[in-house]
């Protein structure tokens, strides 16, 4: 026999957020349980938390893109010029 487990869920309708979520899951009628099933483990599967390092590598790239750092890609390294030393320490202070 399968094993069923109930929980039941408060939301308060005057917080937008809670109103949204309770809207959407109530508009899903039978399929309430399925929907939440897989909302749930599509939020863990994509919600990896951003570390520093994510952090650092993201404003490199977009400097990168924006055309301030030159990568060298014969030997790996970057030419900074014309970049503040404020910028690397924001940064590194990250």
């Amino acid at each position: 026999m399968a094993e069923l487990k109930r929980i039941n869920l408060s939301f308060d309708l005057r917080n937008e957020t809670a109103r949204k979520a309770y809207e959407i899951i109530i508009s899903k009628r039978s399929a309430k349980t399925a929907f939440v099933t897989e909302a749930v483990l599509a939020y863990v599967k994509n919600n990896t938390p951003i570390n520093k390092q994510t952090i650092k590598d993201a404003v490199r790239e977009a400097i990168q893109e924006a055309g301030v750092i030159a990568v060298n890609t014969v030997n790996s390294e970057e030419s900074t010029e014309g970049i503040p030393d404020d910028v690397f320490d924001i940064i590194s202070q990250i």
